[in-house]
C-alpha cells in the first residue's frame, strides 16, 4: 500500500473517531436503552397531532412542520429499586449536562417533569423531557426538530385541532402489553 493511501486512511479514521466522540449523550443513552430489557421504546410520529393551521403563522407553522416524531423510553424494572434509581439518576445527569440547558421544570403532587433543550431559544433542534414519580418511576422522550422555536411550539399548543386516534390507540397498543407484563410479574 503506498504512503500516500495510508494517511489518507489514518486521517479519514481519526476524523471518524472525532465525529463519534461528539455525539448526543442523550442520543448514546436511548441507543443503549433500548438494548436494555428495562425499557421499551415508543415512536411517536408528528402526524398524530393537527393543527389548525389558519390560525397559525408561517414561522409557527414552519416550526411545527419541521418537528417529525418524538422518541420516548420508559423504564418498566419495577423490581429492582435501587436499579431504577440509579437508571433515573444517570438519565438526569445527562439532561443536567453542559449539553442541554433546562428550559422549565415542573413539580406537582409527586410528580416532578424537567423540559430542556439543545440549541438556541428561538432555535431549538432537540426538546428533551424527563418525568418521574415519587417512586422513581421514569420517561423520557426527545422531539427533533430543525431551529425550532419555544413560542411556535406553546402557540402551536393552543390552536390543536385533533389528535389522529387510530395512531393513538396503535401507541397504547404498544405501551399496553409492557406495562401489563411488568405488572403480572
Amino acid at each position: 500500500m503506498s504512503k500516500k493511501i495510508y494517511n489518507i486512511l489514518i486521517v479519514s479514521l481519526l476524523l471518524l473517531l472525532m465525529t463519534a466522540c461528539k455525539t448526543d449523550p442523550l442520543e448514546n443513552y436511548f441507543v443503549q436503552a433500548t438494548e436494555s430489557p428495562d425499557y421499551f421504546v415508543v415512536n411517536i410520529p408528528a402526524s398524530i397531532v393537527s393543527f389548525d393551521e389558519d390560525k397559525l403563522d408561517s414561522k409557527t407553522l414552519k416550526d411545527v412542520h419541521s418537528i417529525k416524531k418524538m422518541n420516548v423510553l420508559v423504564y418498566k424494572n419495577n423490581f429492582e429499586p435501587a436499579k431504577k434509581q440509579s437508571e433515573f439518576e444517570k438519565a438526569h445527569k445527562i439532561i443536567n449536562s453542559k449539553h442541554y440547558k433546562t428550559l422549565t421544570k415542573i413539580n406537582n403532587k409527586g410528580y416532578e417533569v424537567v423540559f430542556s433543550y439543545q440549541g438556541q431559544p428561538t432555535g431549538i433542534n432537540e426538546l428533551i423531557f424527563l418525568g418521574k414519580d415519587k417512586d422513581y418511576n421514569f420517561v423520557i422522550g426527545m422531539l427533533k426538530g430543525k431551529d425550532v422555536n419555544v413560542n411556535s411550539i406553546a402557540k402551536a399548543i393552543k390552536h390543536i385541532k385533533k389528535v389522529d386516534k387510530s395512531q393513538a390507540e396503535s401507541i397504547i397498543e404498544i405501551i399496553k402489553p409492557n406495562i401489563e407484563e411488568e405488572s403480572i410479574e
